[in-house]
């Protein structure tokens, strides 16, 4: 495979490349974020405008269309129409900064974790192999 090619497949068509969940930015293999997406989607959170739980994958047309009601019967998301359901046009949400923050430091935390528990375990196997 030639290396143009190659970069184009790591980039978008390979299905382990590492994709980023929009609703709550975890990274996971690309053939995983549909499922993924399904029930994460289906998670709700507090409208602090109008005190509803909505839906996150219903709350971009909620924010666009709320003007703060306390009408708190929360809808069905059968009620919403197929083009609203299936809003791939709409924008990405950006990453929150801290998230990314908190993730760098999951990584940084878990790197170092990882040193101390590999310079442990070699200074044990020392211990062990003398006679």
């Amino acid at each position: 495979m030639e290396r143009e090619v190659l970069g184009v497949h790591k980039g978008e068509n390979c299905p382990q490349r590492i994709v980023t969940c929009e609703y709550c930015e975890f990274p996971l293999p690309a053939i995983d974020l549909f499922k993924h997406q399904e029930v994460c989607g289906n998670r709700t959170e507090l409208c602090h405008m109008c005190s509803r739980y909505i839906r996150l994958r219903e709350r971009d047309v909620h924010e666009s269309r709320c003007n703060g009601g306390t009408n708190i019967i929360a809808e069905s998301s059968r009620n919403t129409s197929p083009a609203e359901r299936d809003h791939h046009d709409a924008p990405r949400r950006q990453p929150h900064e801290a998230s990314r923050k908190r993730l760098l430091f999951t990584i940084a935390i878990t790197g170092v974790a990882v040193l101390f528990g590999s310079l442990i375990f070699q200074k044990k196997a020392e211990h062990s192999q003398m006679p």
